[in-house]
Order: C-alpha cells, then structure tokens, then sequence
C-alpha cells in the first residue's frame, strides 16, 4: 500500500515539473536556448566560410631571359644612311641674301637621309657624305649623271629656305650656296618658306630631249651642248 502512495506521489512530481517548464518555454523563448550548466545565452553569429571568395593572390614578376641583350637607343642624324650605296663629298654655304654675309649657326637638314648640320663663323657646314640618288622614273630612258637631292636651312630671324634637286656627283667635290632672307617686321605679312630648284645638268637634258624626237616633228634638231 505504502509503494503504490510513493509512486502516485512521484508521477505527480514529474508532471507538475514538466507543466512548469513547458510554461516559462512558452513565456521566455530563449530560455530553450540556456544551457543547464551556465546562465549565459550564446546569441554571437557564427561564420560561415563562402567557398566562392578565394584570397587575392600577387601577381608574378616576369623576368627577362638572361641571355637577352636591350637594344641600344636609335641614333640621332643619320638612321637613313646605310640603304644608299653611293655617297658623294657635299659642302653647303648659307649666307644673308641681302647682304651676302655668311649667316653662322644655321641649321641644315637633309631630307634623304635626315642630317641635320650647323654651319660655322664662315657660313658652311663640314663636308657631307651625302647619297646619290638618280630620279628612278628616267632610269630606263637616259642614265642621269648625277644625284638629287633636298636641303632646308633653318636659322631664327630668317626665312626657311628649301633647295630642291640640289646635284651631287659620283668622285666629285660639290658645294651650294643657300640664300636666306631675314624676316622684315612690319613688311613681310604673309611668311612661308622659300624654294628654289637647281635645274638638271643640261648634257643630261639633251639626251633626255634626243630620246623622243621624232622625224615628222624635230623641233630644233639634234641639240648639241
């Protein structure tokens, strides 16, 4: 009789403890959340790792092969030079063409092989291995006895002054003579570079005019220097 009290009593006890547990979960929700242990709610995020994020790697520092030599700089002056096979002695004079003074520190450009030269207290430049070039449109006609070529001088207070077909000859010593005109303030309102042409050799002409004369049309006959 005695046992069959004492375990009705312990059901009781059980079931009243259940009851009030189920009624603070209801009231507090995070006391679920207590461990018996300790009184402190663990309420801090955990991190949670993103497999897509990869870290952020250095770049590679490249290195030249060993063996690899760095080209030189490009040479200033003369990067033309070395195509032309022929080369003639050239000495330009730039003087003022109103008082015929030689004009020093005048810059000398040669277009063909872009040069660039100064000329001295006398108004010349040093001697020039300049190239010979014969105009290709007359090669299959009549051989040209001398090359052609361009010059531009270049002085502040004066004029640009361009010579074109200046002629150099194969063995020969040739010089020029560049007149430059020194700017007028005042008069001279529309400034432009001036030109002038050497004509071509006139035994060169001949030839060039004897070619394609005809006998219903001679003009002047066989030209004779």
């Amino acid at each position: 009789m005695r046992n069959t009290i004492k375990k009705r009593f312990k059901k009781r006890i059980f079931a009243g403890t259940c009851l009030t547990l189920g009624l603070l979960a209801l009231a507090n929700p995070s006391f679920a959340e207590v461990s018996p242990a300790s009184s402190t709610v663990n309420t801090a995020p955990q991190a949670v790792p993103n497999p897509k994020v990869q870290p952020q790697q250095q770049p590679k520092q490249v290195q030249p092969p060993q063996n690899q030599v760095t080209p030189p700089p490009a040479q200033q002056g003369n990067p033309n030079a070395a195509k032309f096979e022929k080369t003639a002695k050239l000495k330009v004079t730039v003087i003022d063409g109103r008082t015929r003074q030689p004009l020093p520190n005048a810059e000398i450009v040669l277009t063909e092989t872009e040069q660039r030269f100064k000329t001295d207290a006398k108004g010349e430049t040093n001697w020039i291995d300049a190239p010979i070039i014969r105009d290709e449109r007359f090669r299959p006609m009549v051989a040209q006895l001398h090359g052609q070529l361009t010059l531009i001088a270049y002085k502040n207070g004066y004029r640009d002054t361009i010579y074109f077909n200046v002629r150099v000859h194969d063995g020969v010593e040739s010089r020029v003579t560049m007149w430059m005109y020194q700017i007028a303030p005042g008069e001279d309102r529309r400034i432009e570079p001036l030109a002038y042409e050497t004509p071509y050799h006139h035994l060169w002409l001949v030839q060039l005019a004897d070619k394609f004369r005809s006998s219903t049309q001679p003009g002047e006959g066989p030209e004779r220097p």
